[in-house]
């Protein structure tokens, strides 16, 4: 009878011993939440790293850490941690993010950042500032035909994210695809008015030497802001043949 109960007792215990180990991986990681929250950082870096002790495979600590490294600039264990956390979920957004940011903005390497960016927009096609960020990154290595699209897409998620709107103009500038970006402003001018828009396609206008178009978004460009507009104006009035 003992050698039949035997390893049923020990197989409750095996399994009550991990349910106590997940939730107390639990409990240290909303822990770490609350210390976060309240800009207790040390404690909360030591809460997270309880967690996953007590859990290998606990993503979301490992991101929470990877945060908390990015934050006080300790790029090399940040992008550790948020690999860890892709490791285990490969398709974990807010790691590819966090990878791709450091990637970029800290180490520089473009290329990797663009792997990273590439694979959270996969994951989420949602999120404006991953494709703004993948237009920054690709303006930055001056291949302007892939930055274009991906600023579209930003502004197809949000018309009046101007970070995006920065980024299209310059590809377009760069590339001196003029027409194309009259083309596109005038699209998104379409769905709300909006200042960058008209000053970029105006800017546009006046390269393709096209002084009634440039002065028609000009005095719209006015009624909303006048900084822009006079900036506008200083471009139209410098445009060759002018009376």
């Amino acid at each position: 009878m003992l050698k039949k109960v035997l390893p049923v007792f020990l197989a409750v215990l095996l399994c009550s011993t991990a349910y106590t180990q997940t939730n107390t991986a639990s409990s240290f990681y909303q822990s770490g939440i609350g210390f976060k929250n309240n800009n207790q950082l040390p404690e909360a870096l030591a809460a997270f790293n309880k967690a996953v002790t007590l859990r290998k495979n606990f993503d979301s600590a490992y991101v929470e850490i990877g945060n908390l490294y990015a934050a006080s600039s300790n790029w090399d264990n940040s992008i550790g941690f948020y690999k860890k956390a892709l490791a285990i979920n490969p398709v974990y957004t807010e790691a590819l993010i966090g990878a791709g940011k450091i990637y970029r903005d800290a180490k520089q390497n473009l290329d990797s950042a663009l792997y990273f960016y590439s694979a959270a927009a996969k994951t989420d096609s949602s999120i404006k500032e991953v494709f703004y960020a993948l237009a920054w990154t690709y303006n930055a290595k001056k291949e302007y035909d892939k930055a274009i699209p991906n600023a579209i897409k930003a502004l197809e998620i949000d018309n009046n994210y101007r970070p995006a709107y920065g980024e299209l103009g310059h590809s377009y500038n760069a590339s001196k695809k003029y027409a194309e970006a009259v083309e596109q402003f005038k699209k998104n001018l379409a769905v709300s008015k909006n200042d960058i828009a008209m000053l970029y396609a105006g800017y546009a206008y006046t390269e393709l030497n096209n002084k009634e178009g440039a002065l028609e978004l000009y005095e719209e460009l006015k009624k909303l802001n006048e900084r822009m507009a006079n900036n506008l104006k200083k471009k139209i009035d410098a445009m060759p043949g002018k009376d």
